[in-house]
């Protein structure tokens, strides 16, 4: 989950997907799952946060058999970024299938720049949640994060509410992606905005391929619509 929308193409943010599903580490009641992503472009939510470059990005998570969970995301920025070089979010969460396909998840996400300026105030707590329901190679998701009012948002709060939806073409290892996305407040520059990208995700074992086109209608130089590649290996 790119949790960011919030995954590489959900990084481009954040979700379920038709894809085979990752191995994963067990030990008794707890499995570990992790990716490493190098990515053309570090899109969230519709902005670009490497400045147009090329960035590695890396998650893991540690699970329960309740449904609880906890993990981390980081990723590079850029050399003239404001808030450092740096972005590293902490996660932690509960989720659960509530229905036959379909699967409810909550939970808390702090993002910090552990190398921005002394004395700057840019980290930020949201929550955020999502319901989602697969049925055959499709699966529709729907979410929100909210952000509290906060310093580091100029004491202003902040939601995002964003629908997925993912389509594995049947007998390839292809998926196609798409994702819309409205954002309101501190972290909405320039005023409300809605975000949307498409693209095609490609599962060979613990590799995955992707190729999305990701846009805005903001009028910034740095939402310009954009091509995005990726390449990432998983356990």
């Amino acid at each position: 989950m790119r949790v960011r929308l919030v995954c590489v193409l959900v990084a481009l943010g954040i979700g379920g997907t038709a894809s085979p599903a990752l191995a994963q580490i067990n030990v008794g009641e707890f499995s570990i799952t992790g990716r490493a992503t190098a990515i053309t472009d570090y899109r969230y939510r519709g902005i670009t946060q490497s400045d147009g470059d090329p960035a590695l990005q890396a998650t893991a998570t540690v699970s329960h058999d309740s449904g609880l969970y906890a993990g981390f995301w980081t990723s590079t920025l850029t050399d003239i970024s404001p808030s450092g070089e740096l972005d590293l979010e902490y996660y932690a969460g509960f989720a659960r299938e509530i229905a036959s396909g379909t699967d409810v998840d909550v939970g808390l996400l702090y993002t910090t720049y552990p190398d921005a300026p002394a004395g700057s105030d840019v980290d930020y707590v949201e929550l955020y949640g999502s319901l989602s329901h697969t049925l055959g190679p499709v699966t529709a998701k729907a979410g929100a994060f909210y952000a509290p009012e906060q310093d580091s948002l100029g004491g202003d709060d902040n939601i995002y509410v964003y629908g997925d939806l993912t389509a594995g073409i049947p007998t390839t290892p292809l998926s196609v992606i798409g994702h819309l996305g409205y954002s309101s407040g501190g972290l909405a520059p320039g005023g409300d905005y809605v975000d949307w990208s498409l693209g095609v995700e490609m599962d060979r074992g613990p590799f995955r391929v992707g190729l999305a086109y990701v846009d805005s209608d903001l009028d910034l130089p740095n939402a310009d619509g954009t091509l995005v590649a990726s390449l990432s290996i998983g356990f």
